[in-house]
């Protein structure tokens, strides 16, 4: 059993280094990660000094988590998205340094999801970004074969990541947006203003302004408007 189990994980790692796009990239990486177990798992980009540069890429957090987190700014004060301190290695989330009564309550509530361990791999996307990985798991913990594994899924999706970015940005266009990004854009293109978006897609204005914020950033654009006009172009929404 064991065998197969590493053998199926190589496979899926070449899957991931050869995913013809960013949605495959993503569908590749979550296919490995679900084979080590009842994982969930959340990626993005951290700016290493800047607080306000923090782009989800992607996440299979619940949904509820995701909006709570959020509305909450917990992307601030997160202890396990902290790059300065955790340098590039990866890291057990049990690592992580609790500075705060409010990053201990963060963690709390992120265990009472049924979320027990968790395990971290950040990588250089540029001398100022990091691509950061992160897995939880209902375990009481990630064992080192799982970890080696985590890692190898993260180090491949890093390679194909740089790649795809770079040839999207060549050809003009931008990153892959989740659904909930391309969900708010589409209300933006309708005319719909963020208080109608939030009563639509039942979510609050605080993660309106996150999922447009993480879609300005990657589609390159200033403002809404302009965000929803490239997006339309691009064929990632259809109003």
């Amino acid at each position: 059993m064991m065998p197969r189990l590493y053998a199926d994980i190589f496979d899926l790692a070449e899957d991931i280094r050869n995913a013809p796009d960013q949605q495959g990239l993503v569908s590749a990486f979550g296919s490995l990660i679900s084979r080590l177990g009842p994982h969930a798992y959340s990626m993005g980009t951290i700016h290493r000094t800047d607080l306000s540069q923090r782009y989800l890429i992607d996440t299979t957090y619940p949904a509820h988590w995701v909006e709570y987190y959020v509305s909450q700014h917990y992307h601030h004060i997160d202890p396990i998205i902290d790059p300065q301190r955790h340098g590039l290695r990866p890291y057990d989330w049990k690592d992580a340094r609790i500075e705060s009564r409010r990053q201990d309550t963060m963690l709390r509530e992120f265990r009472d999801l049924g979320f027990r361990s968790g395990y971290a791999v950040p990588l250089h996307i540029n001398p100022a970004t990091l691509l950061l990985v992160s897995v939880a798991s209902p375990d009481a913990r990630i064992d080192g074969r799982q970890q080696m594994a985590i890692q190898l899924a993260t180090n491949q999706f890093h390679h194909r990541y740089c790649q795809l970015t770079a040839d999207h940005a060549r050809a003009g266009g931008g990153m892959m947006l989740t659904k909930r990004e391309c969900e708010c854009l589409l209300r933006v293109a309708q005319g719909r203003d963020t208080t109608e978006i939030g009563h639509i897609l039942a979510i609050s204005e605080n993660t309106i302004k996150f999922h447009l914020k993480n879609a300005l950033h990657k589609l390159g654009c200033h403002n809404r408007v302009q965000a929803a006009v490239k997006a339309t172009c691009l064929g990632l929404i259809h109003p």
